[in-house]
Order: structure tokens, then sequence, then C-alpha cells
């Protein structure tokens, strides 16, 4: 039997690493502050949309996604369809670039939301949205052209300010009841500017704690906490960029953590095609030395000047990047039990670290095997709700695991690569 496990675990290791990096998409989420929006404080003068163009065409060019995110978008001048074609023609096709193409305006308040793509690797091929009080969130799936594997992207702007926490939890409850009546979120991500100050917040807690498991997101980095005016997030914080009042931005420095993609489980744990690429997650320009200061002062060295300017004076929020890698499949196997998730985190370096989440309380046994199919760690935990489990393997050599998780009607397996 161990043999016969041997040689399966082989094959599917060495299939699914032929298969790996198959497909590399980076995906952006920026608000762009009052883009082509007049208001008492954001004036033709300060908000120029024409200059505004360029600055984003400056920190595109230099981050080069293949996926824009975008909140904040107006229409002042002529209509939204207006802005987003703008944006097209002014920032994104320039310079001989040809390859940005963007999904249908949707949205009838003075700021919406927009999606631009990279035409040569994804196709849009569908695209709805979900009605809250405040705004709507914008849903759209993505076919990437290469592998076919598709990529759900829903853009939220939720109410801004404190003392509207009930609010922001409503707005993300009537997305939560959407993706409940689809049975899940496979292959899902959320992204946009969350306006939330600490991980406890309604809106944040309904998606990545929510009554029906099977549709929780989770933070790619982890970073659980008050963020808010909290030196030890300050490697995330993305707003502000400015330090004092200046016209139409936010000042104070950078002490908010109001920017987000949250992903999936399937993209976590990589079982449906699409997964996480590690440490690729990074709130554009910060260094972690921004604390209640500006993005640019003092010197930024995370990138060239004019970058770092160009954040600076485009808006007052950082853009949110991460990777995505596509056709990667068997990384992990899924249980057909709705009230589990298993996550494990990959790379594992001196520790193997899994998160188990069950409905109900019961007794999980997590074996370690090599790539050859011999049993190296096994341990039992036992689970009431939420329990991350971390277990010493520096003893163990640098290379391909697989990670079983049984219990009771669950059984699964993750693919996890040591490394130093």
């Amino acid at each position: 039997m161990r043999n016969k496990l041997g040689i399966l675990l082989f094959v599917f290791v060495t299939f699914t690493t032929s298969l790996f990096s198959q497909g590399q998409i980076r995906v952006m989420s920026y608000n762009l502050l009052n883009f082509n929006n007049l208001t008492s404080y954001c004036t033709a003068e300060n908000n120029s949309y024409q200059a505004k163009a360029g600055y984003l065409a400056t920190i595109v060019s230099n981050q080069q996604p293949d996926i824009l995110c975008c909140c904040e978008v107006g229409k002042s001048y002529q209509s939204l369809a207006y802005t987003i074609s703008y944006i097209l023609g002014n920032s994104l096709n320039v310079n001989g670039v040809t390859r940005w193409a963007s999904a249908p305006a949707s949205g009838s308040e003075y700021l919406n939301n927009a999606l631009f793509y990279d035409k040569t690797k994804l196709k849009l091929v569908a695209q709805t949205k979900v009605n809250t009080d405040i705004r709507e969130i914008n849903i759209y799936k993505l076919k990437h052209l290469s592998t076919n594997d598709t990529l759900k992207v829903a853009i939220v702007h939720l109410k801004a300010g404190t003392g509207y926490e009930s609010q922001r939890g409503t707005e993300i409850q009537q997305l939560v009841n959407y993706l409940t009546t689809q049975g899940n979120n496979d292959n899902f991500i959320v992204c946009g500017d969350f306006n939330i100050y600490n991980a406890s917040e309604p809106a944040f807690q309904n998606l990545v704690n929510p009554s029906y498991l099977p549709i929780a997101f989770y933070d790619p980095v982890n970073q659980m906490g008050a963020w808010t005016n909290n030196w030890n997030f300050s490697e995330y914080h993305t707003q502000s960029t400015h330090s004092g009042n200046s016209d139409c931005f936010s000042g104070g420095g950078m002490d908010d953590r109001f920017d987000f993609i949250l992903m999936s489980g399937s993209i976590i744990n990589g079982s449906k095609g699409i997964t996480y690429t590690p440490n690729s997650y990074w709130s554009v320009g910060q260094d972690g030395n921004r604390f209640n200061g500006a993005i640019n002062s003092p010197t930024n060295n995370t990138l060239p000047s004019n970058v770092i300017d160009a954040l600076y004076n485009m808006s007052d929020h950082l853009p949110v990047v991460a990777e995505l890698t596509f056709n990667n499949v068997g990384y992990a196997s899924e249980s057909t039990d709705a009230s589990f998730q298993s996550i494990v985190q990959n790379p594992a370096n001196d520790e193997l670290v899994v998160r188990l989440r069950t409905e109900k309380p019961r007794e999980f046994v997590v074996n370690v095997y090599s790539a050859l199919g011999r049993l190296v760690l096994s341990y039992s935990v036992q689970v009431s709700n939420d329990e991350v489990v971390a277990r010493n393997i520096s003893d163990l050599p640098n290379g391909v695991y697989i990670v079983s998780i049984k219990s009771e009607g669950v059984s699964v397996s993750h693919r996890v690569v040591k490394a130093e």
C-alpha cells in the first residue's frame, strides 16, 4: 500500500510541478480619489483628471498589472463611460501599449467602480452587480485565455467614516447573501476601499467569518487586528499619502489600512486551478517607515522617485497589488464536507502552519508525506471551531510534501513546499 501511495504521490507532484506557473496575473486595486469628480474641495484646479491620468500612467507602467480594479471613478465631465474611456486612452493604452480593455460602465452615482484588464491574457465573460443602500458592488468574471481558468472579481467601495460600521456591515452582507445563493466563492477575490478600521468590524467579519463557511474569504498576508493608528501594521497601511491636509487629499499620514485584496479559500489553497503567489501582496510604495507620515518624506527608496511622486499626487490611497498563478492544477484536493475548511501556509519554513475551520467539534489527523510517499510526520488535533496549529519541521529537508488531513467526513490533501 505504501509503495502504491508513493507512486501516486510522485506522479501527482511531478504533474503539478510541470504545470506550475503556467500563467501569472497581477491584480491591482486602487482608489483613484475623485477621478473626474468635482466637489467644493476637489476642484478643477487641484483635482485635474487630465493630470491624474498622467500620474496613473506612470504608476501602471511601473507596476505592470494585468487587472486594475478602481474605486472613485466619477463623471463630472460627460458620463462614466467617458471617464472609463479617458483612462483607457490616457493612462493605460499609451506609449505604444494596446493591451488594455475595460468592462462596460456600471453605476449611476457620482463615484463608481471600474474594471480594466489585459485583453491579450483575459476575456470578460460575465458582469453583474449587487445593489446596496450606499453604492453598488460590481462583480466581474474573467477567463484566462491560455489556461481557461475563470476568476471572479468583486469591487467594493464601502461607506466611509467612524460611526458607519453598521452600514458597512450591511453592504457586505448583501454580497454575502449573493454568494450564499451561488453556493460557493470559488476563485473569487474581493478588492477595493473597505474604509474599515479593524478586523472586528462587521463588514470584515462578514467576509472572513461568514455563517456559511464555503464562502469565507482570507487575507493573504494574515494581518488581523486593529490597523488604524497602529504602528505594528505600518507595513500594510494604505491611507493617507499626505501628512497634512491639502485641498482634495485627506491628511494625517499613513495610519489606516483601508484597501484590500481578499481571496477565497480555493485561491489560497489552489484547489480550483488558481493560487495566490506567496509574498506578492504589497501596498505599493509602502516600506513600513511611513507611520503618520507622507509617502514621499523622508525619501522613499522602494520605487523610482517619479513613481513615488505620482503616488503622492494621484491619490490619498496607495494601490494594493497581488499576483495569482493560473493553471496550478492539483495543488490541493477538496473536502466534500461544506462545514469544513483547511488552509495550509505555503511555502513552509521551519514550521508547518495549518488552519482548521469546522462548524462542529471534531478530531483531525494530520499526516505529512514526502514526495515518495514516506510518512514523515503525524499528529492529531481537537478543533471546536477555528484553530491555527503549528508543528516544527526544521529537521525535514527542503522539498515538496503532501499534507493529508482526515476526520469524520473529511479527507483533503495539500501540496506544500518547504524552503529556507
